[in-house]
């Protein structure tokens, strides 16, 4: 009898281990009960044979809610030809420009006009390699394995900037139109010239680095600078100093021939004051009410380090309805890749029916999105237009960067609800924004360094 109790209290403790391990391990016993709860009912085999043949975001395309879209707005500003950014990262230079082109074009008579992306990328790419030596220099004296020095060898010329880069830029460079410095191959796909750039600025940099003396690292530099505006002008084209310019009007009047600088042309055609445009930010995850900084990000060496105020999306929306009512196009930034559909040119949540095809629920709230980094700002675009029905903002209409194949033309129409749950950032004019927000912009930033996680969230391709 005691050998058959000391049998049962063993095979008990066992057996209770067994039970217990679930919470860790996958054991047979927790593979077996895993098991038993599928059941290959109908549903379950429809979705299995489906996905054995078929892309997964085909089938679960939502067409209930594709086809309850109306085409149409109560606010639509004129639409102009939608520009390419080919296989490049430059979309938050070409919505810049996409937001100035319209205000060329009123100012000259014509119907439409599209500003040279091409130059601006030129001096974007020998900005940030200055950038890059300079904070090579800066840190020669520190380990590979310095925080600030890895960023630096991950992050040198990548394309990908923001607003404020974009507009210190325009200030030091100006702009020229599109047929006096045209796309080149490599200006419509930087895969190349980023990799040969990349290239030549870490050789650059091991050279500083490993130089002993401090009177030759100047002389380094300048060398690299000459490298880069080798490759740069190879690639893309050398930029002008002047230029002459000449137009024909929508009512086919020829202008007379003109000489320009960039800058000059900028002052005369365009003219916007972009330093009076702010970006405002919407993320859950960060006190609202308060300004930031992010460390090592800017464009130009004496301009500043990337900033905004962050607000409540309610404020945010509101600011940006604001604008579009009084027929300014808006700047903006999103997760472009979330419940998108290139093709229709839809923006919708729920546009992908996931749950119906496995029968469960996979929705995350907008500030879980940012805290499981499931979603982040990727893309930037210009919105040029809203509808509005009995007081209620329906949807938004977007200007992309992706050519007229996209979308309609390549115009996307955006659900309200999908901008609270994946629009990030608006640029508005200080004359829309209420003066305690403004007041925000004076304020000391607290500074975020360069590889904070939140950053990641705020870098635009």
């Amino acid at each position: 009898m005691k050998t058959i109790s000391l049998m049962f209290f063993i095979l008990l403790a066992l057996s209770s281990q067994l039970l217990a391990q679930p919470e860790h391990d996958i054991t047979p016993l927790v593979l077996n009960d895993l098991q038993k709860t599928l059941v290959p009912d109908a549903a379950f085999k429809t979705a299995q044979h489906a996905l054995a043949q078929v892309d997964g975001n085909k089938i679960t395309q939502n067409w209930e809610k594709i086809n309850s879209v109306d085409p149409y707005f109560s606010l639509r500003l004129k639409d102009l030809k939608a520009t390419d950014q080919k296989g490049t990262g430059r979309c938050w230079m070409f919505s810049g420009l996409n937001v100035l082109r319209p205000v060329a074009a009123n100012k000259l008579g014509l119907d439409d006009i599209e500003l040279s992306q091409n130059y601006l990328y030129f001096y974007e790419k020998l900005e940030k390699a200055n950038l890059f030596l300079d904070a090579v220099i800066e840190t020669r004296s520190r380990s590979y394995t310095d925080r600030t020095v890895e960023y630096l060898f991950k992050q040198n010329v990548q394309d990908g900037q923001n607003w404020l880069g974009f507009i210190e830029l325009v200030r030091k460079y100006g702009v020229v139109p599109k047929d006096v410095m045209p796309e080149t191959y490599s200006s419509s796909n930087s895969s190349h010239v980023n990799l040969v750039l990349s290239l030549k600025l870490k050789q650059a940099a091991m050279r500083i680095r490993h130089e002993s003396s401090a009177g030759e690292i100047p002389r380094l530099k300048l060398q690299a600078l000459k490298d880069v505006y080798r490759i740069l002008a190879i690639n893309f084209g050398i930029p002008p100093k002047d230029f002459q310019w000449r137009f024909e009007t929508k009512d086919n009047r020829i202008s007379p021939l003109k000489t320009y600088t960039p800058q000059q042309f900028y002052s005369e055609v365009v003219g916007e004051v972009l330093e009076d445009y702010y970006p405002i930010y919407a993320i859950p995850t960060v006190p609202v009410n308060a300004k930031y900084e992010i460390d090592l990000d800017r464009t130009v060496s004496e301009g500043p380090n990337m900033y905004f105020v962050n607000c409540s999306l309610d404020v945010m929306k509101d600011l940006a309805k604001r604008s579009l009512l009084d027929s300014t196009a808006v700047w903006f930034g999103c997760d472009v890749g979330r419940e998108s559909n290139g093709e229709s040119g839809l923006m919708t949540p729920r546009l992908y029916d996931y749950e119906s095809l496995y029968g469960m629920d996979l929705t995350l709230s907008r500030s879980e999105l940012f805290e499981t980094y499931s979603s982040v700002p990727t893309h930037n675009m210009v919105f040029t237009g809203i509808d509005i029905v009995d007081g209620k903002v329906r949807k938004w209409l977007v200007e992309n960067s992706w050519g007229e194949s996209r979308g309609k033309k390549g115009y996307f129409t955006m659900l309200d609800d999908w901008f609270d749950d994946y629009v990030e950032v608006v640029v508005i004019h200080k004359k829309y924004i209420p003066a305690d927000i403004l007041a925000l912009f004076k304020t000391p930033a607290k500074v975020l360094p360069p590889w904070d996680p939140m950053v990641k969230a705020l870098t635009m391709e």
